[in-house]
């Protein structure tokens, strides 16, 4: 049993406030060990549903609190956690060969069809799309009037 699935086992046996509390800390820590956590209560929809419900007590619990925004982030993403999906064995099974009787009828069917192709004669054209010309007009619009602009000298002080 590892360390993950040894904690799993023993949230189940918490009431609703020591849950909340455990999950906060863990929420908190935030590091490889409590990913495996994370993946242990999944097994268990029981302990997984009891979980998401303390998450969302902790979420309506830290609003409005100064530190709102890293409490969001810890707590959705040990929601992520709890709400992936698991993901699929593969399992590789060997191709199944292709029956010789399939492969004799396919090469029939291709034998047929390009001894046809060979007694007709090739009789498809291409047509040339007809030659466009781009016009390009020059248009001479007025210019708008910027006036001028005056530099003047400073005023000699007066004093």
């Amino acid at each position: 049993m590892t360390k993950g699935q040894r904690i799993a086992a023993a949230w189940a046996g918490l009431d609703a406030r020591g849950l909340t509390e455990q999950v906060r800390l863990l929420v908190k820590a935030g590091d490889g060990d409590s990913r495996a956590v994370w993946a242990a209560v999944c097994v268990d929809p029981v302990l997984a549903a009891r979980v998401r419900g303390a998450l969302s007590g902790l979420k309506a619990e830290f609003r409005g609190h100064r530190d709102e925004a890293m409490w969001l982030l810890w707590i959705t993403r040990a929601q992520q956690h709890l709400t992936a999906p698991p993901k699929p064995v593969v399992r590789e099974e060997p191709a199944e060969p292709e029956p010789a009787e399939q492969t004799l009828v396919i090469e029939r069917v291709v034998e047929q069809h390009s001894e046809r192709a060979f007694d007709q004669p090739f009789t498809h054209r291409v047509e040339q799309p007809a030659e466009q010309t781009a016009v390009i007009e020059r248009v001479d619009r007025p210019r708008p009037a910027i006036p001028g602009v005056l530099f003047q000298e400073p005023l000699p002080n007066a004093g």
